[in-house]
């Protein structure tokens, strides 16, 4: 049977996914802010930092990934990406029949205060506007979503590329894998998973180091 996904924020992990998850029995429908073209995905161009609508053409789908993007990298740049563009969104999806949505997150919620081990228990203890607006913007989703929603936190992501590596750090491809892998996982979850996504590293009680044992306990292997 065919499943319907939608892809909030068509950029570079977005495009990692699709290659991770096919297109044989899934039609994928992706928004982005850009124009582009893809002929593999029903793409649809939308500026989520308006007010205005638009037409999905389709009311059910079987998951929402959303994956957000600070319009600049200043304080105004994360109230419009990650708390005005998020209203937007869920007044989109406000008609729309959901299953599952999973959201990009930021280990940059536990700020920078911890040393040692940081888990999901771990207390949010954002040192900077990024990791408060952030919060922001998890707290909405898991208001409207509840159980439905599952919130990875991705350390540093890298590629190939990447100049510099930070000591809690996630390969991009990795992440797109992460995604797919809990498109398919079924939560039993009673309220939000919180999902914490980083590569295997040292514990080191002089900095904030990021477990994965969680993630790996539902069945993530890198």
């Amino acid at each position: 049977m065919q499943k319907n996904i939608l892809i909030i924020g068509y950029g570079d992990i977005a495009k990692r996914l699709i290659k991770v998850l096919g297109t044989e029995f899934i039609s994928i429908y992706a928004i982005s802010r850009n124009d582009s073209n893809d002929h593999n995905i029903n793409k649809i161009n939308w500026d989520w930092l308006s007010d205005k609508m638009v037409d999905l053409n389709v009311k059910n789908f079987d998951s929402v990934i959303i994956i957000p993007k600070p319009s600049s990298l200043d304080e105004k740049g994360y109230k419009e990406g990650f708390v005005l563009a998020t209203q937007n969104i869920l007044n989109l999806l406000s008609g729309v029949n959901i299953n599952k949505v999973i959201a990009v997150s930021s280990t940059r919620v536990y700020g920078s205060s911890h040393k040692g081990l940081v888990d999901e228990s771990s207390i949010e203890m954002p040192s900077d506007y990024r990791g408060e607006l952030i919060m922001k913007y998890e707290l909405a989703l898991s208001e409207m979503y509840g159980p439905k929603l599952t919130i990875l936190r991705f350390s540093g992501l890298y590629d190939n590329q990447s100049k510099k590596i930070s000591h809690n750090k996630l390969h991009r491809d990795q992440a797109a894998r992460i995604i797919a892998h809990f498109m398919q996982h079924q939560s039993k979850n009673s309220q939000t998973d919180i999902i914490n996504c980083s590569e295997d590293s040292k514990i080191l009680s002089s900095e904030k180091s990021i477990g994965n044992a969680k993630l790996k306990k539902r069945g993530f292997k890198f």
